[in-house]
């Protein structure tokens, strides 16, 4: 049999693809891949209905049964959020964002919760397990407090922090992502005929960047 030297010594065997490069063709093909915008991940305004999963540990089958509002299931929805947080834009300066938490009386599930935010001191780190959500506009988050009673985050976001954003300025509304981390830069509480609440400032601690030089 005759060999064609040439051919031989010019052949390049096919390199197998990276396994980031699967990775990402992967997710592409499996339709999670879509965002609405860059700095909102696409589901921003449905998180808030399957929260409950990481605060109260509802029946771990509930997660595949498709969420009324998006024709999937809860569980494709924190796939393709958390994949989505991770390619978000980082915000271009630093933001003031509010979290208001009404009280919550003795006998529902999440009280044991609420009292251990009420005992937060400053150089603790908090963690909110669920997607949080926080807006920049004071009146609005005061809304979910209309007793004037249990707790007001007052959280600062410094820049390049990868956080989902609507709106502009002072009516932006913010989601964190999941089992995001803050440090307590000091607490206040207030009281008087009209109001009794604890006010938690905190600092939101941006995950560290593993591609970062």
């Amino acid at each position: 049999m005759k060999i064609n030297l040439g051919v031989v010594k010019n052949f390049v065997p096919k390199q197998p693809k990276l396994f980031c490069e699967q990775y990402w063709e992967n997710w592409a093909k499996s339709g999670l891949l879509k965002q609405s915008k860059k700095d909102c991940v696409s589901l921003h305004g449905h998180l808030n209905g399957i929260n409950h999963h990481f605060i109260s540990r509802a029946n771990p089958a509930d997660l595949d049964k498709e969420f009324f509002a998006t024709k999937i299931t809860p569980r494709k929805m924190i796939s393709r959020t958390d994949f989505e947080f991770k390619t978000i834009t980082p915000t271009d300066q630093k933001i003031v964002a509010y979290r208001c938490i009404g009280e919550k009386p003795d006998f529902f599930r999440e009280y044991s919760l609420y009292k251990k935010s009420l005992n937060v001191k400053k150089g603790d780190t908090v963690v909110m397990n669920e997607y949080a959500y926080a807006t920049s506009d004071l009146s609005y988050a005061n809304a979910y407090m209309p007793n004037r009673r249990g707790i007001l985050y007052e959280i600062e976001i410094p820049e390049g922090s990868k956080v989902s954003r609507t709106g502009y300025g002072v009516r932006n509304e913010i989601v964190f992502p999941r089992s995001s981390r803050f440090t307590c830069t000091g607490t206040e509480k207030i009281k008087n005929d009209k109001e009794e609440y604890l006010l938690v400032k905190l600092q939101y601690i941006k995950p560290k960047d593993p591609f970062a030089k």
